[in-house]
């Protein structure tokens, strides 16, 4: 069997603002007896897909951080690095792919603040990257979107709820697709909030995979009282 090949790149740069300072640093915060950012990283550890992992950090108190408490919870012969993290997720993206351009395989980019993404979600939209060359996790609206009118809070349109879908992550391309992509949104100067977004540009077509689990990404304090809540039922 061949050592496995696929990258994941391990968002935990992000400030946390709307954790109202309830906790310093959401991806380093204890969830069930783990760091937030570990649950994932084991998740996808376990599917025996990866071969490197890439992780982004805010500082270098961050960093440190995570390097002490991976040294608690060992990850066995698995490559991890650390890339520094930009002022947004985009940049903090393309600073962890241009770290993986020498890369031919596919590379998972996913948030260190979703820690309940099963080994199964995983694997499912992997095979459709793998197939298409692009492949998101996604849930279905469950509620009616309403998108509003430019500066105002009125009502502009009402999609049909049927064709509206929620981007989660893991999002997984081909490396030199979605490096291409983020290069070129940043040489047009666009902004992009998720990786579909900027492989868009490049007009390679992503695929939906739905995921029926729960793949709650931790945002208010809250989320962290549910998502141990759903850790305890799995």
């Amino acid at each position: 069997m061949s050592a496995p090949d696929d990258i994941l790149i391990l968002l935990a740069a992000g400030s946390a603002q709307r954790m109202q300072a309830v906790v310093d640093d959401k991806i380093t915060a204890l969830l069930a007896g783990q760091p937030v950012f570990l649950h994932s990283l084991k998740t996808f550890q376990a599917t025996g897909l990866i071969g490197r992992v890439v992780i982004t950090y805010r500082n270098e108190e961050q960093k440190a951080r995570m390097q002490a408490l991976l040294a608690q919870h060992p990850t066995g012969d698995l490559r991890i690095e650390f890339v520094p993290g930009g002022d947004s997720r985009q940049e903090s993206v393309l600073a962890a792919l241009t770290a993986c351009e020498d890369h031919t395989g596919l590379v998972h980019i996913h948030d260190g603040a979703r820690p309940l993404v099963t080994t199964d979600a995983i694997r499912k939209v992997r095979e459709k990257a793998r197939e298409m060359g692009g492949a998101i996790l996604a849930g279905r609206a469950a509620d009616t979107v309403k998108i509003a009118k430019e500066h105002s809070t009125s009502v502009g349109s009402s999609p049909d709820r049927a064709l509206v879908w929620t981007a989660e992550t893991p999002q997984v391309f081909r490396t030199a697709i979605v490096l291409k992509a983020y290069r070129k949104v940043a040489e047009l100067g666009r902004k992009v909030t998720d990786d579909s977004s900027a492989v868009e540009y490049v007009g390679q077509d992503v695929a939906l995979v739905e995921n029926p689990s729960v793949n709650l990404k931790l945002t208010r304090p809250a989320d962290f009282v549910l998502a141990e809540a759903i850790l305890k039922t799995r």
